[in-house]
């Protein structure tokens, strides 16, 4: 999957960096609206800046954690495989 982030502008989508797409390729656009976290528009001496603000998806499921289950974690994914790939 390639992610083009850009700005639509004027009824055109103009991409951040150029693009190489071959002609006639089928494409799926999702538009993802930009909120005050994703973005921080200052104002300043100087006029107005914007920055982009990077973030993290780290530690973003720890809500959902069953701290019961973390000693059970060690070897899951391989008897997880051993039960669907076993012989019979």
């Amino acid at each position: 999957m390639l992610v083009i982030t850009g700005t639509f502008e004027n009824e055109r989508f103009i991409p951040d960096k150029p693009v190489s797409i071959p002609q006639k390729r089928r494409v799926k656009v999702t538009i993802e609206e930009e909120n005050e976290d994703r973005v921080h528009i200052s104002n300043n001496t100087s006029g107005s800046s914007m920055r982009s603000v990077e973030h993290s998806a780290f530690g973003r499921l720890h809500a959902y954690a069953n701290p019961s289950l973390i000693s059970e974690e060690q070897g899951a994914w391989e008897a997880a495989v051993a039960e669907k790939y076993a012989l019979r």
